[in-house]
Formats: C-alpha cells, sequence, structure tokens
C-alpha cells in the first residue's frame, strides 16, 4: 500500500510540474500578462499573413521576359538571294569563229577541182602517141600533163618525171584530183596513169586506136595493178 501512495504523490507532483511549465510560457507569449491556462493566444498565426507578399514579385517577372520575343523580327537576310549578276552571255563570242576553217578549205581545193574538171572535158579526145593537147590527141602521160598544167601547177611531161614529184597517196586514201599509176602486169613498174575524178573512177588516154575515157578502178584487175596515187601542190 505504501508503494501506491508514493506512485501517487510522484504522479500529483508531475502533474503540478507541468501546469506550472505551462503557466510559465503563456506568461511570456501573452503581451497583455494573462496567465490564461489554455494558451489559445491567436497572434501566433498573425504573421502567416505576409507571406502572399512574395508574389506581387513574380508577376514583374514575367513582363520582363516579354521583349525577348520581339529579336526574331530581323528579316534583312531575305534580300541576298536577289544577286542575279552570272547572267553572262559571253559564249556569243565564240560562234563567228567556227566558220573561218571552212572557208579555206574550199580554196586548197580549188586547184584540184580544176584538174577533174579538165579531164571531164577531154573525154573522147583521141589517143596520139606523143600527144600533149586536145588539137593533137594524148598519150597516156600527156594527158594528165596537160590536165594538171591547166590547173596552174607546174608537172614534168614523162611518166618517169611524174613519178619522181608530188607526194605519193595509198589507194585507200585516193581524193578527187589525184594522178593514179598502174602497171601492165601485176607487180610491175608503172606504165600508164590517170586522173582520178572520185567516186572510184579514173579519167585516162588508154592505147592506141582508142580515146580519153572513164575506168572504174575498183574493180579486181585496177586494185590488183596498182602502184601509186600522186597528189601533186603548187610548189612542185
Amino acid at each position: 500500500m505504501n508503494r501506491n501512495k508514493l506512485r501517487i504523490i510522484a504522479s500529483l507532483i508531475i502533474a503540478a510540474a507541468i501546469v506550472a511549465v505551462m503557466a510559465a510560457c503563456g506568461r511570456v507569449e501573452d503581451p497583455a500578462g494573462n496567465n490564461d491556462p489554455t494558451g489559445t493566444d491567436s497572434s501566433v498565426t498573425v504573421p502567416a499573413t505576409d507571406l502572399p507578399e512574395t508574389t506581387i514579385h513574380t508577376e514583374a517577372t514575367t513582363d520582363e521576359t516579354q521583349p525577348v520575343t520581339e529579336m526574331p523580327e530581323q528579316t534583312e537576310p531575305a534580300t541576298e538571294p536577289t544577286v542575279t549578276e552570272p547572267t553572262v552571255t559571253e559564249p556569243t563570242v565564240t560562234e563567228p569563229t567556227e566558220t573561218e576553217p571552212e572557208a579555206s578549205e574550199p580554196e586548197a581545193q580549188a586547184d584540184y577541182s580544176k584538174i577533174v574538171d579538165t579531164a571531164t572535158d577531154m573525154l573522147g579526145v583521141p589517143y596520139a602517141s606523143g600527144g600533149s593537147s586536145p588539137e593533137d590527141g594524148f598519150d597516156t602521160s600527156g594527158f594528165t600533163y596537160y590536165c594538171v598544167r591547166a590547173a596552174g601547177i607546174d608537172f614534168p611531161r614523162s611518166l618517169k618525171d611524174q613519178l619522181e614529184s608530188g607526194e605519193r597517196i595509198p589507194y585507200s586514201e585516193l581524193r578527187a584530183g589525184d594522178i593514179v599509176y598502174f602497171a601492165a602486169e601485176e607487180g610491175g613498174e608503172a606504165s600508164f596513169c590517170g586522173v582520178y575524178v572520185g567516186g572510184g573512177l579514173m579519167i585516162y588516154s588508154p592505147v592506141p586506136d582508142d580515146f580519153v575515157k572513164t575506168a572504174n578502178i575498183t574493180t579486181n584487175y585496177w586494185t590488183t595493178h596498182f602502184v601509186t596515187g600522186l597528189r601533186v601542190s603548187a610548189e612542185s
């Protein structure tokens, strides 16, 4: 029983101490000096009304960022693609130069065409040994001699001397106005000649009792008896 009494006494003492502490706290917080044990002082919550004042500053910060959107208004680079300077018309200058070499080619062939024209005009003139004119007749080398000289080009009379002048031309490269030489026997030396007029044809004065005529030198006989072609020049 003594222990229970001691416990009760101890509980009372502790309760009294708690009440004393609460009363002391109430004196410090109460500015009017009231020792109200309930301690329901409303002054403690008053400072909480100051907090909304901070929200006013946030509104001002949002207004300051708005002018940043005005910077993309720079439209000056749009004028750069207006450069149209590369429209140069210089290629038209090269066009007239193409016609210049064409004009010189007919001049180079004028003498050879004269040879062909003269040979054509002599068709039907009779053969004459030692002859070199349409009045006297032609032998084989006299005919080529007359046709070349009619074009204003110096040219030997004898067949042997003719072969030593001018430029020798192979059969595959013959052109109109060239002089062509053949052998009487296949593989032999040249013994008669004529004027090549193009298209595989030759005009020549063949043998006695015959006349100036045309021959097709693309046949087997003429190709196998061909010796050389001769391209005369004004310097010969």
